[in-house]
């Protein structure tokens, strides 16, 4: 590694001014094509495949709370928007019992007009010359019957006058159709009902809240007209559904992005200010990650919609670009620290000592992450498919300029880039020297109270495993809030029921209903249809809540043992698959990840004890970020904890949290090719590196905890678990753990290969 970075810094050194040159021009050439990445962001997280354009124009569904649902101004919203939007593309309360009246009008008439001719050749006349008291008798045997196969087929209001209702529609009075029936009439009269199952999932038992769909319009349109028509009404109405949500994330992710990016640039700009004491190294990071980063969505938007012609998650855009900010500044920052420490060095070549040395780690750092990510990009998680490969795309970008364009800058430059502040003092090196000292004489007992703490956060990580509840981590909208409105005031989830389509009719359908609704938290199971084999399935709990999901599971396993063909659908099964997935993958991820980072680290280092305490550390301060966030978020603000955090957490972890342990055991092998021996060049090392780790541990967290004032609770949990984990990693793992450890392995620390790095090999003496 050593001799290939002594050719790479003459190659720097001889070009460096071209390739300055080939980074702008790449940088101005990429700006038409990356501001058109937020075009291909698709903010749907209920499972279809319509993009952030073609989910608008879908069915919204309208959440309507009054003290009396049936009132007079309930029902003219409703009346108007039906006018408005179209008989055909509205269902409610009204629609549905004007199905019902009317189905019930057309049956009357058509058994009613054959009886009557029938009794008219009996008696042997005509309309023309029956007598009216006979007229009336024949009249009144066939409302008769009708009434009473009418009240044996549908459901009857208490003392309705349905007979009165079946001799009106027969005699044609203008007061029994349909239509004026409906104008007219109130609820409480109306001679006909829906089912009582139909009924119960339009209006709540309560009668102070009713639910429609109006299809064929825009989420925006349907919303802006509702809140026009509500108004004044003593009525309060919510428009939710798919794309409610979608829009409201569309909304919030685009501003709560430029908000966490920006607060990223600030802490940046902040954290290295201090860092260096010089305003121009304070904004050498943003500006490179400001080539970085336009570069790379430009890349994004050509694989994404030129070549693969596909959307991306609304996750990715956030992360990536805070994945590139943190990783950028900390090889940026590390490569400036350590050229200004190399400033003090009297063998002089400041710059190739710094490629060497920070540039062989970074480049090692680099690699892992981009690996970590490659790896993440195979499993092809829901909800994650494409955030593997952006992550990587954009990781490497970042390395490449970290290597070449800083080091190229740096020969042009000089000492300007740090500028006025060029001296390298080294305040802090006596004080973790100190803490080395510490560590070697505790290093048992620091050991020993970790594997304790851990413990505990494993038993967190074991039993109290993530869920799906995107629903919860939404900012606040009215898509939202009808969510929780209609689930309180219904007692049970109306919008999102589980579909179940049976390939044919079966007579064990009803027993299956049965059992079914026998299952917790299922509160009922309606037979859409006399005619087709197909069950609507309602759920006490909101769709996207872990109880919700695990009925699904149930119902989902004893249809498999029944034996027959069906197709299961709802927001509860897309979830539910997508969150076994993440949960089953989970482990064999830790698993693969551990691999790769032990297998490239081992050839690398040529030690094995070092890489495997590497993995361990690394998945330790997962389970530790992973607990403190269960604690804070499930506990403390009541919000759910989702599998995405934690699955950003260990890609994260496993990938850049590699970078501090690298940055260290690497200076540390530095100092002991150059003959140190290894309880010196440990301490020598935390001394050199600590304050560096640190500082970059504490920019690369304050980057992805500036998520958290994004607004979108979603991004903040994922920005916190990362952040969190970064910094116990930098602050804990790596300052204290490892040379813990190290002091603990001693000679071990390079088995089977040697402090020179090269492999132990036995002669045989004469």
């Amino acid at each position: 590694m050593s001799l290939n970075f002594d050719r790479f810094e003459g190659f720097i050194r001889r070009y460096h001014k071209i390739i300055i040159i080939i980074w702008l021009v790449a940088f101005v050439a990429s700006i038409p094509l990356a501001v058109h990445l937020f075009s291909i962001v698709s903010y749907n997280i209920t499972g279809g495949s319509a993009s952030n354009n073609s989910s608008f124009n879908s069915t919204q569904l309208v959440v309507t709370v009054s003290s009396n649902v049936y009132s007079p101004q309930v029902k003219q919203l409703l009346f108007n928007v039906s006018g408005k939007f179209g008989e055909g593309n509205v269902d409610s309360i009204y629609t549905v019992e004007y199905s019902v009246i009317n189905s019930s009008y057309t049956l009357i008439k058509q058994l009613s007009y054959p009886q009557i001719l029938a009794a008219y050749r009996e008696y042997n006349v005509t309309g023309s010359t029956i007598s009216s008291t006979l007229n009336d008798s024949i009249i009144s045997a066939v409302a008769s019957g009708i009434s009473s196969r009418l009240e044996n087929s549908t459901e009857i209001r208490t003392g309705a006058n349905v007979y009165g209702f079946v001799i009106g529609v027969i005699k044609g009075y203008s007061n029994s159709t349909p239509s004026y029936v409906l104008s007219n009439e109130n609820f409480s009269t109306y001679p006909l009902l829906p089912p009582q199952t139909t009924l119960s999932t339009l209006v709540n038992g309560d009668h102070n809240t009713t639910l429609f769909a109006v299809s064929d319009t825009s989420y925006s349109y349907l919303s802006s007209y509702i809140s026009n028509q509500s108004a004044g009404r003593n009525l309060t109405s919510y428009v939710t559904g798919g794309a409610g949500l979608t829009k409201n994330i569309e909304t919030e992710t685009q501003t709560g992005t430029l908000l966490a990016i920006l607060l990223g640039i600030i802490a940046v700009i902040i954290i290295t200010g201090l860092i260096f004491r010089s305003p121009v190294a304070a904004f050498v990071p943003i500006a490179i990650f400001g080539v970085d980063v336009t570069i790379a969505y430009s890349l994004f938007y050509i694989v994404f919609h030129s070549l693969l012609h596909t959307t991306i998650s609304f996750f990715d855009p956030a992360l990536t670009s805070i994945l590139m900010l943190g990783v950028s500044t900390d090889y940026l920052v590390y490569m400036l620290y350590r050229y200004r420490q190399e400033k003090n060095n009297p063998n002089g070549k400041t710059i190739g000592r710094t490629i060497k040395g920070a540039g062989a780690a970074i480049a090692v750092s680099g690699t892992t992450i981009i690996v970590a990510y490659a790896v993440l990009s195979s499993f092809k998680l829901t909800f994650l498919g494409a955030t593997g490969e952006l992550n990587a795309i954009g990781v490497f970008i970042v390395l490449l300029s970290a290597i070449t364009f800083l080091p190229a800058m740096m020969f042009l430059l000089g000492d300007r880039l740090l500028y006025p502040n060029r001296k390298y003092y080294a305040k802090y090196e006596g004080k973790f020297r100190r803490l080395a000292d510490f560590e070697y004489t505790n290093r048992k007992k620091i050991i020993a109270i970790f594997v304790v703490i851990i413990a505990v956060c494993l038993y967190v990580f074991v039993t109290i495993p993530p869920g799906l509840n995107f629903l919860g981590l939404l900012p606040n909208s009215q898509a939202k809030q009808a969510f929780y409105v209609a689930t309180n005031n219904f007692g049970y989830d109306p919008i999102d029921p589980i579909s179940i389509s049976f390939s044919s009719q079966n007579a064990s359908i009803a027993t299956i209903a049965s059992h079914i609704e026998s299952i917790q938290n299922v509160h009922s199971v309606i037979q859409s249809s006399a005619s087709q084999p197909d069950l609507l399935v309602y759920l006490n709990p909101i769709a996207f809540s872990r109880p919700a999901l695990s009925a699904y599971n149930n119902i989902n396993s004893y249809l498999s043992t029944s034996g027959l063909n069906y197709t299961i659908s709802g927001t509860q099964v897309f979830l539910g698959s997508a969150l076994d997935s993440i949960n089953s993958t989970t482990p064999t991820l830790i698993i693969v990840l551990g691999l790769v980072i032990f297998a490239l680290l081992s050839i690398i280092l040529f030690s094995l004890y070092t890489p495997i305490r590497l993995v361990l550390l690394l998945i330790s301060m997962i389970i530790a970020a992973n607990a403190l966030t269960v604690f804070l978020f499930s506990f403390v603000f009541s919000l759910p904890f989702i599998a995405i955090a934690q699955v950003f957490l260990i890609t994260n972890m496993m990938g850049v949290g590699v970078d501090y342990d690298i940055f260290l055991v690497m200076r540390i092998r530095e100092s002991t090719r150059e003959g140190m021996e290894d309880s010196k060049a440990i301490k020598e090392g935390l001394s050199k590196s600590g304050p560096i780790i640190i500082s970059i541990g504490a920019i690369f967290s304050m980057v992805f905890f500036s998520l958290t004032g994004s607004g979108v609770p979603i991004i903040a949990e994922v920005g916190f678990i990362v952040g969190a984990g970064i910094l116990l990693d930098s602050i804990i793992s790596i300052t204290i753990l490892v040379p813990s450890i190290m002091y603990l392995l001693d000679k071990y620390n390079w088995w089977p290969g040697n402090k020179h790095g090269r492999i132990k090999r036995h002669t045989k003496q004469d």
